[in-house]
Parts: structure tokens; sequence; C-alpha cells
């Protein structure tokens, strides 16, 4: 009897001990997969696939040319392949090159690759990092591809010593006095995880972000980054929160702006991917930051209230008898229509190329699938990059709430063409016209490369011409 108690007890003690390495295994379990899961939620908001993998090439597996000041720079190989990429890399050589710049092999890194805003990133953060690009990354063994080659004397890396000691700054994050733990949150990820001021803030010609001018807005080759404030006098102030926060998740918001070059790309590869915590938090944060007063430059909320399709209103009417006045005055290229390269009038070419989409009268179409021009940012503005770089490389962008494509016309519209298509949409749909010549348009056009639209994953029409064909006037 005493035996078989004994033995029953031993088996109980059996029983419990299995059951509790079942719940410690199971909780292990879950602590890593919640851990793989940071890391892949951070590797989105950090944007890392958009530079490190060229066009048609491995994810992560690097490559990809950054035009910069100093040159071309070629991203590596971040796949945990232990002969190209970072495979044999231990976790401090990792936290090293994110937040110091500094590679495995004691080399230093660009600025390009944006370690000044990942500096601020947080130990468990890295962590999170090194374990998701080191276990859920498929391995690539062949070489990234071109190696960068700066010229004299930014082919010196040791330079980056001097450069680091100059502006990175070392300081771990942590929570301003005044600040809210949402506008903290926000801070963090615009910062550093998300790295806004690469693109929004001025750079110096060493690269270095301009003291003073957080997010006021910089040139990023032929596109141009706005200021994206949204507190007192900033240029998002009008907008609602939930306009911000939709921008960023979709991509565009009715009446005020769509995304389109490398903020398309943000959307795409990071910012939709961001929960509406965060997407809040970052809002708030915007909403804190305040400019200077300036009369005359707050802008000014429009909204197309009566948006319908329409064929015959005074606008379109207005149009088409700009474009048969054009025709009129100089019939010649409009004889034959298989080669439209020498029209030069910029109502013919808006028929053409663009009123299929935005409408004769620029008004877009109800369901905000083609946006209106009358109220885009990009048409109602003081320069005219973007607006430029959108003619040439066209839309292709995917947000949260589906695809937005626009073909692109950089081998169909000459330098002269664009020019007075700019003239025209903005002197029809703006409130101040651009008037830019061939050479201002020729200076934007350097920028452009057939590149993007293969890095963000979409195709596009290899030509505009057949649609342009259609639409000339008769």
């Amino acid at each position: 009897m005493i035996r078989r108690a004994v033995l029953c007890l031993l088996g109980v003690s059996a029983c419990s001990f299995g059951l509790l390495a079942m719940t410690v295994s199971s909780a292990a379990l879950a602590d890593d997969r919640a851990l793989l899961e940071k890391g892949v939620y951070l590797a989105r908001a950090a944007d890392c696939v958009a530079c490190h993998t060229k066009p048609g090439g491995a994810a992560y597996a690097g490559g990809y040319g950054i035009q910069t000041p100093m040159g071309i720079i070629y991203s590596t190989n971040i796949t945990p392949s232990r002969t190209n990429g970072i495979g044999s890399w231990s976790e401090a050589d990792f936290a090293r090159a994110v937040r110091r710049g500094v590679s495995a092999d004691g080399h230093h890194l660009y600025p390009a690759m944006p370690y000044d805003s990942y500096a601020a990133m947080t130990d468990e953060d890295i962590h999170a990092l090194y374990v998701y690009l080191g276990s859920s990354v498929a391995p690539v063994d062949s070489p990234a591809g071109p190696v960068t080659a700066l010229r004299f004397p930014y082919n010196f890396r040791g330079l980056m010593r001097v450069w680091n000691w100059l502006y990175l700054d070392r300081t771990a994050f942590a929570a301003h006095e005044g600040e809210t733990a949402e506008q903290a949150r926000g801070r963090y990820l615009v910062d550093a995880v998300a790295h806004c001021g690469t693109c929004h803030t001025p750079r110096n010609i060493m690269m270095a972000a301009k003291s003073g001018h957080k997010l006021e807005g910089a040139q990023l080759g032929g596109w141009y980054a706005p200021d994206i404030a949204a507190g007192r006098n900033a240029p998002l102030a009008p907008w609602s929160d939930e306009e911000i926060r939709a921008y960023l998740r979709n991509g565009h918001v009715r009446d005020k702006g769509v995304a389109a070059g490398p903020m398309g790309e943000a959307v795409e590869h990071s910012l939709r991917f961001l929960n509406d915590r965060d997407l809040a938090a970052i809002t708030a944060y915007l909403r804190a930051q305040q400019r200077p007063a300036q009369p005359g430059k707050a802008e000014r909320s429009i909204t197309e209230t009566a948006r319908v399709y329409e064929v015959d209103s005074r606008a379109d009417r207005s149009t088409r008898a700009q474009a048969r006045q054009e025709r009129d005055a100089r019939p010649g290229p409009y004889a034959d229509r298989r080669n439209y390269r020498d029209i030069d009038g910029g109502a013919a070419l808006y028929m053409a190329a663009c009123a299929s989409c935005h409408q004769l009268d620029g008004r877009g179409t109800p369901d905000d699938f083609y946006p209106s021009l009358r109220s885009s940012r990009t048409v109602r503005t003081s320069r005219p990059d973007n607006l430029v770089m959108t003619i040439l490389a066209g839309v292709h962008r995917d947000g949260a709430d589906g695809p937005a494509r626009m073909p692109a016309f950089r081998h169909d519209l000459t330098d002269h063409q664009i020019a007075v298509l700019v003239r025209f949409v903005t002197s029809q749909f703006a409130q101040a016209p651009l008037m830019p010549d061939d050479h201002a348009i020729a200076a934007i056009r350097k920028f452009d490369t057939a590149d993007f639209p293969a890095r963000a994953g979409s195709a596009q029409p290899a030509s505009a011409q057949s649609a342009m064909k259609e639409g000339l006037p008769e």
C-alpha cells in the first residue's frame, strides 16, 4: 500500500513537472513570437527594405544606388549570409553599425545610412531588429552589386570619424519635460525609427542636418520634401488629425495631397503598416511643431464640395476652346496623329495627357480615385519640382486602402512640352501660375530615374503614347 502511494505521488510529481515544463515552453515560444513580430514591425517602421533592396533584387540583399551630393552610395547586403551579409555579426556589431555608423570590420558608413537618426533607438528595439534580420530573412550569399566609389575627398572613409565627432548625437532617447507620453512616442518614431528628418530636414554640403531647421523641408534629388510641421503657423496646421493619419496610412487625402516619389515609397513600404496608436503619436508630435508667423504664407484650406462628372461645363468648354485655338494657330503638328512631339500647346497637351483622368476642368473624379488638380498642394505650390517629377516619373504607390497608379511621361514629353504643360495646369488650377522654362525642366529631369517604379514593386505602362494620341483635340 505504501509503495503504491509513493509511486502515485511520484507520478503526480512527474505530471506536474511536465505541465510546468510545457507552460514554461509555451511562454518562451510566445515571448519569441512577440519579439519576432516586434522586429518585423520595426523593420517596416524603419523602412529598411527600401534602401537595402535594388530593383528586381532579393529583399535586403543591397545594391541599391542612393543619389547624394557626394556621389552614388550603394547599400549593403543585410541578410544573414555569413559570406556577404551580416550573418557573422554579433548583436554588438549590429548595434554599432545601426547607431554609430561603424561596420563590424571597423570601416565607417556614409550618412546615406541614417544612423544619425537611428542613434536614438533603444537597446530593446535594436535587439528585436537584430533577431528578425538574423532569423526570418532569407540569406543571400551573392555580392550586393556595385561598390561605393566616391570622388576625392569623400572616398576617404576615415573622414567620417570627423563627421561623427561634429554631427552625431549619441544622447539616449528620453521624454522631454512637458511632453506627453504620446508626443514622446511620436518624437521617437519621427526622429529615430522612421527617420523623417532624413528627407524633410535640409542638409549641409556634408549631408548633416542643418541645426535649427528641423523638418522644415529639403530638396531630395528632383523632388522636394516639404515642411511637415502641423502646429501653429505651420503648413499642415489646416489639416485635421484624421487627415494627417490618413495621409500617412493611405498616401492621399482628398483635396489636400497625394504621395508620390520617395514619399509614396515610404507609405508603401513603411507607414501603411504602422498601427493606429503610432500614427496618432506621430500626428501628436507633428502637431507640436510650430513655426513663426508669416503673414500671407498660411495655407488656404480648399474643399471641392460639388464634384461630379461633367463634359460641358464652363471650365470644360474653356479648356477645349484653348486647345482648338492652339491647333488653329499652328495646325502643322496636329496633321500627323502618330507624331505629337512638336505640339506645344498647353491646353492640347493637357487634353492628351491628363484630362482623361483628372477631367477637363481638373476636378478629378467623385470617388477621388483620380485626385483633383484644383486643390492639390503639388499644383498650388511656389515651386515646380514635385509637379514636374510627378509628370516625369508618374505615381506608383500601394497604400493601406489600395494602389494608386499614374503613368510616367518621361519618354513621351519633351522638356519644352512639360514646361508648357506645367504653365497651363498651374494657370488654370492654381492661384499663382508657375512659369518654368525648358532649362528648369532639364535640370529637374536629370534627377529622374526609371528605377523607382521597379523599386516600388509595381508595373507601369512602357509609354503613354496611345493615350495621348486619343486625347489630342480634333
